[in-house]
């Protein structure tokens, strides 16, 4: 009995996941257009999803920390161009009181017109240990930098979100990297119902690859 009831218990698993993922995709936001993109960490990562586009504020972001503690290696979402990077900044500010937020972070811009943002990497991580510059061109896998505590931050992790923005020559607030645009429901290959779910751990690798557990 317990082995014929196991199937049935991860289908059902599966089916919830998708069923919540395509709610959530239909009751906060546009989802992305430009093509599926993958997790943002490096293959074979842990990916713990602590806040999804439903439950971030602002909505259609998201929080993604590794789940085994360790810090992990931020890589693209999707094929693209560097557009901005800032990884100078070492300290963690208090969200509630900081003034202005000195969040290090790394926008690509993508062939879709969507961009991509990747917020609170270590200090250094991009320019001197991945050495990428603004006009780079970087394939869906490679290497970013390393998933930080740094800015307006509520402790070590990853935040993504996906972007358009009104004006591509005048896309971003410099200061803390705030897209002057809208924000699009991030849709990611192998993920049941496309959206990330709070709460739920996925492994990161190539779009053939991706699985979730719980």
């Amino acid at each position: 009995m317990t082995r014929r009831g196991r199937p049935t218990t991860l289908c059902l698993i599966v089916l919830l996941t998708t069923l919540a993922g395509c709610a959530g995709l239909r009751g906060r936001g546009e989802g992305s257009g430009g093509g599926l993109y993958r997790l943002p960490y490096a293959d074979g990562a842990r990916v713990r999803v602590s806040r999804d586009h439903r439950t971030h504020e602002p909505p259609n972001r998201l929080d993604l920390v590794g789940a085994d503690g360790a810090s992990k290696r931020i890589v693209a979402a999707a094929s693209g161009v560097v557009r901005y990077i800032v990884d100078e900044f070492a300290e963690r500010q208090d969200t509630r009181t900081a003034r202005q937020c000195n969040n290090n972070y790394i926008w690509l811009e993508h062939a879709s017109g969507e961009w991509t943002k990747y917020s609170h990497v270590q200090q250094h991580s991009a320019q001197r240990i991945a050495k990428l510059r603004p006009g780079d061109r970087v394939e869906a896998g490679a290497y970013l930098g390393d998933e930080g505590d740094v800015g307006c931050a509520s402790g070590r992790h990853l935040h993504f979100e996906v972007a358009v923005p009104h004006d591509p020559a005048d896309p971003i607030v410099r200061a803390g990297g705030f897209i002057k645009g809208r924000n699009l429901v991030p849709r990611f290959c192998g993920v049941p119902g496309e959206v990330l779910v709070a709460g739920t751990v996925y492994v990161a690798g190539p779009c053939t690859t991706i699985a979730a557990l719980r």
